[in-house]
């Protein structure tokens, strides 16, 4: 990494004196000098100058166009020294090349999908005018890649804001409404935001509620109004390490009290396959595999009714077997459901 470091000093600091207008050419040597009085600065200590070979690789690279630009610099041999053909050339006033606008708009056709962020349209405005800049031709509009639309859904419209209340550290005023109470009815919170996450195309607030004195999760679909609250100082919860937060569970609900437990499932063959090549969660591994194909994964989760949906979408082709809890949990939903279909199986045959 010094080397480096060091041969990019070596590089601005041949730039600087081939750029100086009180002096057209420079020798090797002279180079090599204020290279060397460049690198004693930076390191802080004696050092020697760079070699004749150095100096005249650097001037190769500088040259060749490997390092993003390619340098004008001639020699010539009545003056013997080194000078640009360009006198108005420098690197550090090299624009962003074709490759580099290609390479933005990939990257914009990406965040394009982020709609709910207006800091998105302000780059997109900048790579438009660095491309017009370079006249680089417009890229073709053909979609060849697509993510999941996770931009759609109620409560968009507080993402922006609640951001920015997490990144700048503001309290926020939520009157939220709960899908538990009647409509109409709200509550009113000042909360200190702490983070912002997407799960299953449905945003939620983590924030610190400065009533209850923990962190609580706030939907976005269930806010109804947002604002910065200047009357209250912003509450750190050292506690809260989303990281650590989520590590043990799928999804965002993280019930209080509850531990993570060792969790055993067993799948079938076909979905053995599906599980193994998209995890559920980082902490799967095989447990047993069985002469019929079928596999037992483990895991270490927190039971939560994110795990319980995962498990019912998979149907019959995984078995819970342990902890008691689960397996009884997900045994109560399939027979809530099984009624349902047979009170509807009954009414058409009727």
């Amino acid at each position: 990494m010094a080397t480096n470091r060091h041969a990019m000093i070596r590089y601005r600091t041949i730039d600087r004196c081939l750029s100086r207008r009180n002096k057209r050419y420079w020798t090797w040597q002279e180079l090599a000098q204020a290279c060397g009085e460049e690198l004693r600065e930076y390191e802080g200590e004696d050092r020697a100058a760079p070699s004749r070979d150095t100096i005249k690789k650097d001037i190769r690279n500088m040259r060749s166009g490997i390092l993003g630009y390619r340098a004008p610099i001639q020699w010539d041999p009545r003056e013997a020294g080194y000078a640009y053909s360009d006198p108005g050339f420098s690197i550090t006033q090299m624009p962003l090349g074709t490759a580099d606008v290609e390479a933005l708009r990939e990257a914009m056709s990406l965040l394009r999908q982020f709609r709910g962020f207006p800091q998105v349209q302000g780059v997109e405005q900048v790579v438009a005018k660095v491309s017009e800049a370079l006249r680089v031709r417009p890229a073709s509009e053909r979609t060849v890649l697509q993510l999941e639309d996770n931009m759609v859904g109620l409560g968009l419209e507080w993402l922006d804001l609640l951001y920015r209340a997490c990144r700048d550290q503001r309290c926020l005023l939520l009157d939220y409404h709960p899908f538990k109470v009647p409509e109409g009815y709200k509550f009113r919170r000042i909360v200190s935001p702490h983070l912002v996450k997407e799960y299953n195309n449905r945003w939620f607030l983590f924030a610190h509620d400065h009533e209850a004195q923990c962190i609580r999760t706030y939907a976005f679909d269930r806010i109804r109004q947002a604002e910065v609250y200047l009357l209250a100082d912003f509450i750190e919860n050292p506690g809260f390490q989303p990281q650590q937060f989520f590590e043990a569970v799928i999804g965002v609900s993280v019930p209080t009290g509850r531990q993570p437990e060792p969790v055993l499932l067993k799948a079938t063959p076909e979905r053995a396959r599906y599980i193994e090549t998209k995890p559920l969660h980082p902490s799967q591994h095989v447990h047993e595999q069985a002469a019929d194909g079928s596999v037992i994964f483990a895991y270490y989760l927190v039971h939560n009714v994110e795990l319980e949906n995962q498990l019912l979408s998979f149907g019959e082709t995984v078995e819970v077997l342990s902890p008691l809890s689960l397996r009884k949990a997900i045994t109560l939903r399939a027979q809530a459901l099984c009624r349902l279909y047979a009170v509807i199986w009954a009414d058409k045959t009727r």
